[in-house]
């Protein structure tokens, strides 16, 4: 695997960051029965969050609890075997 493949360690990190806020936009928005952009947004803060700890292990540096802790929320939420 190629240092390239990762990115910088920053570049995630604001990728994070702005999910985080992308979020918190859309959960403050106004939404229509049936139209979940909160869900849309909390997958692409997953997917930033899954970047950012696959560049970490990469670097053999550890996830900070509260990444990990976010991040295990949300496979919780999105998983295939969710129970409702």
């Amino acid at each position: 695997m190629t240092d390239q493949k990762f990115g910088d360690l920053s570049a995630l990190l604001r990728a994070v960051c702005a999910a985080r806020s992308e979020v918190e936009d859309a959960r403050r928005a106004k939404w229509s029965p049936g139209v979940s952009a909160v869900a849309a947004e909390q997958r692409l803060l997953l997917a930033a969050l899954e970047q950012y700890a696959a560049a970490l292990a990469h670097l053999g540096r550890p996830m900070p609890y509260r990444m990990r802790d976010e991040m295990a929320m949300y496979r919780a939420m999105f998983s295939t075997g969710r129970q409702r």
